[in-house]
């Protein structure tokens, strides 16, 4: 080859170059600074717990810090949308929860949530477990049904606030079982699930992590877990699916990204949250959380959140669920 067909060569190559774009270039060096990671709810609860336990697991792996910033609100649309409008360059991120999927159809937000926030990663999923008060004369799914159809004003659910995982999958079970069950909201998973152990709210669809110890010391009685597989720490108690076959609901936690975020980050976050979900220190909390750990890629997770929005989007319509 002549020195002027290289020179033409190596011009044509660095053209090519320049020609790939930005967004797909990611720095080899990401992260070289802490990243910050919005949970859009208070401390302590499970999303920032979770988030701070899988933080610690990237920061040891990536060598930068994960800061957890809590910026609660509106179901989680003020958190988000903090994280819709930061720069795109992966060192701003959302730990989102079930109501990410939901807050379009409830909420007027200022961002758009499909076009504003990339999927990065499903970190993981989780079971509500539906639990009644000691003092409720039934033990099993169908004695439940009989007697909320027995008696349609004797049953109050509680949830967490309108558009909840709590109050979606109890309309669910409503419409599912045909029967009626009075909603009875409250501001966070704490005092709901202290007025269902006092017996002033006879039902709940909650956590398993936030009830394992009530249901061990008999303060609850758990009838059915709402996804088709039984969990490791409850074994005896059944799906509702084995009642209703087409039953199933869960909660869930994921990372998303502002859009723009280079696809080399997003894939290089996707990888690493997965290879820390493996870890030993994971695997036990989550264990302990009766949380299932998420895997695919971000574009899995993009599907995985319409479907959520499009079936949720059913039960809302259907329910006739509205933010109050």
């Amino acid at each position: 080859m002549t020195f002027l067909s290289c020179a033409r060569l190596g011009a044509a190559l660095a053209l090519a170059a320049c020609a790939v774009p930005a967004a797909a270039q990611a720095p080899a060096s990401y992260p070289d600074r802490p990243v910050h990671v919005v949970v859009p709810f208070p401390p302590g609860g499970i999303v920032d717990n979770v988030t701070r336990n899988l933080g610690a697991r990237l920061s040891a792996a990536l060598g930068q810090t994960f800061i957890v910033e809590n910026k609660a609100g509106a179901g989680g649309s003020i958190g988000a949308a903090h994280v819709a409008k930061a720069a795109p360059d992966g060192y701003t991120l959302l730990a989102a929860f079930d109501t990410h999927a939901v807050n379009p159809l409830l909420y007027k937000l200022s961002f758009d949530s499909d076009k504003d926030l990339a999927p990065v990663a499903l970190i993981g999923t989780s079971p509500l477990i539906l639990v009644v008060h000691p003092s409720v004369p039934a033990r099993t799914v169908p004695e439940l049904v009989a007697l909320a159809k027995a008696k349609p004003d004797a049953l109050n659910y509680a949830s967490t606030g309108a558009g909840s995982s709590n109050q979606l999958t109890a309309e669910l079970f409503k419409a599912t079982a045909g029967v009626e069950m009075n909603h009875v909201p409250y501001k966070g998973g704490a005092p709901a699930i202290t007025d269902v152990l006092g017996g002033r709210v006879q039902v709940m669809f909650v956590s398993a992590s936030s009830v394992l110890a009530h249901i061990k010391a008999g303060k609850m009685r758990a009838l059915a877990v709402t996804t088709r597989e039984r969990i490791p720490a409850l074994p005896d108690v059944p799906s509702i699916s084995q009642f209703y076959p087409d039953f199933e609901a869960r909660s869930w936690i994921g990372l998303l990204a502002p859009a723009g975020t280079p696809p080399a980050t997003v894939s290089r976050l996707n990888a690493e949250v997965y290879r820390a979900l493996q870890t030993p220190e994971m695997r036990t909390f989550f264990d302990a959380q009766a949380i299932q750990p998420g895997s695919g890629s971000p574009e899995q997770f993009g599907a995985f959140l319409r479907n959520e929005t499009k079936k949720w989007g059913e039960i809302i319509k259907k329910q006739d669920i509205r933010v109050e």
